[in-house]
């Protein structure tokens, strides 16, 4: 593997401070580091398909990764792979939005893609207990754990090959 969990996290976190740094540096922003709900999320899903294309290409594939992919209505998928890999892509957990996610699963399933979860970390137990028993095992990877990076890529490998 090129990435661990710690590589994703501290590119991660590279990639915030300096587009942080970017976006104030516009003109009209006078200086001011941007304070925009969502900007972490959007960082880290670019982050993610970052890495997991430089994983896949080791696998000798390489597949597109499309960003915000719609599945019905205004509901989105954060990253498509390959046509095939539906991926719910979470800085900070789910903040127990598991409604959304059954109801997004439904319609990822019926469109015969499979349904993944990923997050840098989920502290909160009865959370991180709810996606788990939604995804499955084999479908929520936390990447506060050892391992975990490593699991993910090789599913998303494993579902494209």
């Amino acid at each position: 593997m090129k990435f661990t969990e710690d590589g994703v996290k501290v590119l991660y976190e590279q990639n915030l401070a300096e587009t942080a740094g970017m976006l104030a540096s516009l003109p009209f922003a006078a200086g001011e580091s941007p304070q925009i709900t969502g900007l972490s999320g959007w960082v880290f899903e670019q982050t993610l398909r970052h890495c997991l294309s430089a994983e896949l290409t080791e696998f000798g594939l390489q597949p597109a990764i499309a960003c915000q992919v719609p599945v019905r209505g205004r509901a989105k998928i954060d990253l498509l792979v390959g046509n095939r890999v539906a991926i719910e892509v979470k800085s900070r957990g789910s903040w127990g939005n598991d409604t959304k996610y059954r109801t997004y699963g439904k319609v990822v399933l019926r469109k015969g893609w499979i349904y993944l979860y990923v997050t840098l970390q989920e502290g909160h137990l009865p959370y991180r207990n709810a996606t788990l028993k939604l995804f499955g095992p084999d479908g929520a990877y936390f990447l506060d754990g050892q391992g975990e990076w490593a699991r993910f890529v090789n599913k998303v490998a494993g579902a494209l090959a």
